[in-house]
C-alpha cells in the first residue's frame, strides 16, 4: 500500500478519477431529460405500429434511463401500460456501432427483464430476449377484451414465461408462456355463440416464429372441466388485432356438463374423434373465426 501511495502516478490518477467523476455527475444532472423522452416517443412511433405517451424520464449515473407511466396505443386504443421501464445501455457495444440495453419493466403487478440489441447504423432493434416473472395479471390488460371481440369479455390469470426474438426481414425466435389460474368468461365465437364457464384452468403456449407468422406448437387450456389443445398458425404476437388471420387445429375434451353445452353448440362444427374428443379447425380472423369440421386420426 505504501508503495502505491509513493508512486509518481498516484496523484495524477487521483486527479483524473476526480475530474471524471465530476464530469459524469454534471453530465447526468444537466442532461435534457425532456429531449430523451421525446426521442423515445419518436423512435417507438417510427419503428413500431404503436404510439406512446410517457409521463416522465429520469437519467442517473451511470447510463441508466428510467421511464415512468408509459402508455402504448394501437389504432388509438390503449394497448399496454408499463408503470416503470429502466434500461442501462452498454457503452462497449458502441465500438461495433451497436447498442446493448439490459432492461427491467414493471407492469400489471408483475415484471419482465431482458436485453434489447439496437443497430445504430440501421436505426432498428435487431434482437430481444428476456423473461416474464413475478406474475403479470392479464386481467388488467384492457386490450384483451377488445381482441376477443367484446368489452363484456373477462379474462383473468397470472402470466409468466420467456422469449428470444430476432427482428430481421423475416423475424424468428421462440416464445413460451404459461398462465396459472386462468378464467375466461363472456367470450363469444362462431358468429356470436357464448362459451360456457370452464372454471379455473392452466394454460401453456409453446411457439416459434418463422416466415412472418407465429407457428403454434401447442396452445393448451386444461382444467377440471375441459382439456383443449390448439396448434397451427396465427399472427406475430406484436401484430395481433381482431382482424388477424388464424389457422388452428382443435382437439377438445370436456366433462359431462360442459360437454353437453359444447356438443349442442358446436356439434355442427366439430367432428367426433376416435377417442371421443371433438376435433376440427379454426380459420378466419380472431374476432370472426370460422370452425371447420374435420376428422383427425387419433394415435
Amino acid at each position: 500500500m505504501k508503495r502505491i501511495l509513493k508512486s509518481k502516478h498516484f496523484i495524477p490518477i487521483c486527479y483524473s478519477l476526480f475530474f471524471i467523476s465530476v464530469f459524469v455527475v454534471f453530465f447526468y444532472s444537466s442532461f435534457p431529460e425532456e429531449a430523451v423522452k421525446q426521442r423515445m416517443i419518436y423512435e417507438i412511433g417510427k419503428r413500431t405500429p404503436l404510439t406512446v405517451e410517457i409521463k416522465n424520464v429520469s437519467i442517473s449515473p451511470i447510463t441508466r434511463i428510467t421511464a415512468y407511466g408509459v402508455n402504448l396505443y394501437k389504432d388509438k386504443e390503449l394497448f399496454l401500460v408499463v408503470d416503470e421501464w429502466s434500461g442501462s445501455p452498454s457503452l462497449l457495444y458502441l465500438i461495433i456501432n451497436k447498442l446493448k440495453v439490459p432492461f427491467e419493466a414493471n407492469l400489471y403487478g408483475g415484471g419482465a427483464e431482458g436485453t434489447l440489441f439496437y443497430d445504430l447504423k440501421n436505426n432498428k432493434i435487431t434482437k430481444a430476449e428476456g423473461k416474464i416473472e413475478n406474475g403479470i395479471d392479464i386481467g388488467k390488460i384492457s386490450a384483451i377484451p377488445e381482441v376477443l371481440g367484446g368489452e363484456n369479455s373477462l379474462v383473468q390469470g397470472v402470466l409468466n414465461g420467456d422469449f428470444s426474438l430476432e427482428f430481421s426481414s423475416q423475424p424468428k425466435g421462440d416464445i413460451n408462456l404459461t398462465i396459472n389460474d386462468l378464467m375466461v368468461k363472456g367470450v363469444k365465437i362462431a358468429g356470436g355463440f357464448p362459451l360456457p364457464d370452464f372454471g379455473k384452468m392452466q394454460s401453456s403456449f409453446k411457439s416459434h416464429i418463422e416466415k412472418g407468422v407465429t407457428k403454434v406448437d401447442e396452445l393448451k387450456f386444461k382444467g377440471s372441466k375441459i382439456d383443449l389443445t390448439l396448434s397451427g398458425t396465427m399472427p406475430l404476437l406484436w401484430q395481433i388485432t381482431k382482424h388477424g388471420t388464424i389457422d388452428l387445429s382443435v382437439s377438445l375434451k370436456a366433462d359431462r356438463d360442459v360437454g353437453r353445452t359444447i356438443t349442442g353448440l358446436l356439434s355442427a362444427f366439430l367432428a367426433t374423434q376416435r377417442d371421443g374428443s371433438l376435433g376440427g379447425k379454426i380459420i378466419g380472423t380472431i374476432s370472426r373465426p370460422e370452425i371447420v369440421k374435420q376428422v383427425v386420426n387419433n394415435r
